[in-house]
C-alpha cells in the first residue's frame, strides 16, 4: 500500500511537466512571432533607403530658385509661373515624407543597436536626429514659403527682398547648420556601430570620413552634401541584409516582450 501511494505521486510529479507544455499555444505561436518580427525589420530598413531618394529630390527642387541677380521684375514672373511654384511645393512634400522616413530609419538603427547602445552616445545620436529633422523641416518650409503664400494663401507678387530672405534662411539653415548636426549624427551613428559590433567596422570607418568633411567645410554644397544621403542609403542597405545576433532582435522573453 505505502510503495503504490509513494509511487502515484510520483508518476504524477514525472508527468505535469509534459502536460504543462505540450500544447502551449505561447510556445508553439513564438517562432511565427519572432519570423515576423526580423521580417519586419528587416522591411523597415528600407526607410533609410526611401529618405535618401526622396532628399536628394527635394534638394533638386528647392534650390530652382531663380538668380538673386536678375530684377525684381525678372523675380516676380519666375514665382507668378506656376510650374516653379509646383516645383517648389512638391518639394516640401517631400521634405515632409523624408522625414518620416528618416526618423523610421533611427527607430530602426536604435532597435538593432538594442542593449548594447551607449547611453551617451545613444542620447547624442537620438537627440542630432530629432534637430536635424527640424531643420529640415523648417529650412523646405522657408524656401517654399513663397510659393505657398503665392498658391494657397492668394498673396501678392513676390518681391526681390522676399525672394533674397526666403532664399537666405533656407540656405543658411541646410547648407550651413544642417550639415553639422548630420555631421554629429554620422559621427554618433558611427561610435555606435563600432562599439556594438552589430553591423561591419568598415561601415563606422566611412561614417568618419563623411562626419569629418561635412563638418569641416564652411559651407556645404554638391557633391559634399550628398555624402550624407548616401550615407544613410548604405547603411539601410546593410541593415536590410546582415542578420542580427546577440542584440535585443534575439534578446525576447518567452511571451514575446523585449528583455529589459
Amino acid at each position: 500500500m505505502d510503495r503504490r501511494d509513494n509511487a502515484a505521486p510520483g508518476h504524477a510529479d514525472d508527468s505535469e511537466p509534459a502536460a504543462n507544455t505540450a500544447g502551449d499555444p505561447d510556445l508553439d505561436a513564438r517562432p511565427q512571432r519572432v519570423g515576423r518580427h526580423v521580417r519586419s525589420l528587416e522591411a523597415a530598413a528600407i526607410a533609410g533607403g526611401i529618405y535618401a531618394v526622396l532628399a536628394v529630390v527635394a534638394v533638386s527642387l528647392l534650390s530652382r530658385y531663380p538668380s538673386l541677380d536678375q530684377t525684381e521684375e525678372e523675380i516676380t514672373a519666375w514665382f507668378d509661373h506656376s510650374a516653379n511654384q509646383s516645383s517648389l511645393i512638391i518639394g516640401l512634400n517631400l521634405v515632409a515624407v523624408s522625414s518620416i522616413a528618416f526618423l523610421w530609419f533611427v527607430a530602426v538603427t536604435r532597435r538593432r543597436l538594442g542593449d548594447l547602445e551607449d547611453r551617451f552616445f545613444g542620447t547624442v545620436f537620438f537627440g542630432s536626429a530629432i534637430v536635424y529633422v527640424a531643420i529640415w523641416l523648417v529650412g523646405g518650409a522657408v524656401l517654399a514659403g513663397p510659393a505657398v503664400a503665392t498658391t494657397t494663401l492668394d498673396a501678392g507678387s513676390v518681391s526681390e527682398a522676399s525672394a533674397s530672405l526666403a532664399a537666405g534662411i533656407g540656405a543658411g539653415l541646410l547648407l550651413v547648420v544642417a550639415p553639422r548636426v548630420q555631421a554629429v549624427f554620422v559621427l554618433t551613428t558611427s561610435t555606435l556601430i563600432l562599439r556594438s559590433r552589430v553591423l561591419p567596422s568598415w561601415l563606422a570607418v566611412v561614417g568618419y570620413v563623411i562626419a569629418v568633411v561635412m563638418f569641416v567645410f564652411p559651407l556645404v554644397v554638391e557633391p559634399v552634401g550628398l555624402g550624407f544621403p548616401t550615407w544613410v542609403f548604405v547603411v539601410s542597405i546593410v541593415i536590410f541584409l546582415h542578420r542580427p545576433t546577440g542584440t535585443r532582435d534575439s534578446a525576447t522573453e518567452p511571451n514575446g516582450s523585449r528583455s529589459t
